[in-house]
């Protein structure tokens, strides 16, 4: 066998293994499952993804208030994208959407809670989790999962005419909100010694002069508004006030947005965000 015979045969194995990895590196990532289950005075959402991916979650600023979770790199190829029919009252509804295809597919998960609350989200391998108070008169139900309120394949197949229509009505108009890429969780025990992630600058009572204020400090004491839109007067215990507009930083995290009674804001400790809610207290007068 000649030696161009050769380089050739070589070259074409070369070109195959190439071929075989770019197809490797472009599998699909896809949304598999979505769970509810109760987990104490919890309720726990279990996103499932056929592989880990990057995610953001937030609280909407507008009513009724919704969780939103959009999963980055992940097709959504689900045919019923909404939930209604839920065996709890925590959520009212759960929503699907392909919320973006390019320059990268995103799906949103978007949870009716239809109520301002303090939610926690964190990731478990190919699982993301989303963990909300029950309400006060919230009962204990079932498991319940997508995949088993999702009718049958052979059920699908035979009126794929009626099934097809609806998916143009559902495309979710999206919320974007501005967040900040989730950390990694790190256990560390400062045991006696200075805990080396608080800041050498500021302390817990949030005063004028000495750092960010504290999130648990503050009371929404007022709105502001201008015709650059709305902003939140605050006050801390000590009397201080702060007037701060959407992206302002406090301790930990960010004023995310001000309406007309209340603002949102996203806060970030150890690899955990929870969105918070600060409602204006209108006393009524009689």
């Amino acid at each position: 066998m000649s030696r161009n015979r050769i380089f050739i045969i070589f070259m074409a194995l070369c070109l195959g293994f190439t071929v075989l990895a770019a197809d490797a590196a472009r599998a699909v990532n896809y949304l598999r499952d979505i769970k509810v289950q109760r987990a104490g005075d919890s309720i726990a959402v279990i996103i499932t993804t056929g592989q880990p991916c990057k995610y953001n979650s937030f609280l909407t600023s507008t009513k009724p208030e919704r969780i939103v979770v959009d999963l980055t790199g992940v097709d959504n190829v689900w045919k019923n994208k909404k939930f209604m029919e839920l065996p709890l009252k925590s959520v009212d509804a759960i929503r699907t959407s392909q919320f973006k295809t390019d320059p990268e597919s995103v799906t949103r998960v978007v949870l009716d809670i239809g109520r301002p609350i303090d939610f926690r989200s964190f990731q478990n391998g190919g699982d993301i989790v989303v963990k909300l108070p029950a309400l006060k008169d919230e009962a204990d139900f079932a498991d319940w999962s997508v995949k088993r309120a999702v009718p049958t394949t052979s059920r699908v197949a035979a009126k794929p005419a009626e099934k097809e229509k609806p998916l143009v009505k559902k495309k979710a108009s999206g919320v974007e909100i501005e967040s900040y890429p989730k950390r990694t969780l790190v256990s560390y025990n400062t045991s006696r010694y200075r805990d080396p992630f608080e800041p050498l600058v500021g302390g817990p009572g949030g005063q004028l002069g000495q750092g960010l204020p504290a999130l648990e400090n503050l009371a929404l004491v007022g709105i502001l508004t201008d015709e650059d839109g709305y902003r939140a007067l605050l006050e801390d215990a000590e009397g201080n006030g702060y007037i701060m507009m959407p992206k302002d930083r406090v301790k930990n995290g960010y004023l995310v947005s001000v309406s007309d009674d209340k603002a949102i804001f996203q806060i970030t400790e150890y690899g955990w965000t929870r969105t918070v809610a600060l409602e204006l207290d209108i006393t009524e007068i009689k």
